[in-house]
């Protein structure tokens, strides 16, 4: 068998990656709903839990097809898979910010300190739960 035909059979299957991200997603989603529910008790967030489940979903989702396609491309995907969170997640946290400034949709008020400092929680968790579960759960075992 060559080297090529080798790699491919190391691919893990789109099943298994699916399988993985809707695990990522749904503690992303589990996460994220119990920090809301921790936190909105001590002042007023200015994100409603209907978004918080939503965008969880989304980041969780967009995590998994990432993955699907660099598994595709890449013989060992986890190395590029995790830079690019990374990147991701470092790009994520000046919305939080930004959206102290300005409000992040029309009609919205500039997000308060509690808002900031639990949003940008919230992506630490989707981003862990995306990082951790499909770099694990896929079958990829070299460590790249």
């Amino acid at each position: 068998m060559n080297m090529t035909a080798q790699k491919a059979q190391q691919r893990p299957p789109l099943a298994r990656i699916a399988r993985a991200t809707l695990l990522a997603a749904a503690g992303g989603v589990i996460g994220n709903t119990l920090l809301w529910l921790m936190t909105s008790p001590l002042g007023r967030l200015q994100v409603g839990l209907v978004e918080v489940v939503v965008f969880s979903l989304l980041g969780g989702l967009a995590g998994g097809v990432l993955y699907a396609l660099l598994s595709r491309l890449l013989p060992s995907p986890n190395r590029v898979f995790v830079a690019l969170c990374i990147a991701v997640l470092i790009l994520y946290a000046f919305g939080p910010i930004w959206a102290a400034q300005t409000p992040y949709r029309e009609g919205a008020e500039p997000f308060n300190l509690l808002t900031v400092l639990v949003t940008e929680v919230m992506h630490l968790i989707s981003g862990g739960f995306v990082i951790g579960v499909l770099t694990r759960l896929t079958g990829e075992r070299d460590g790249s």
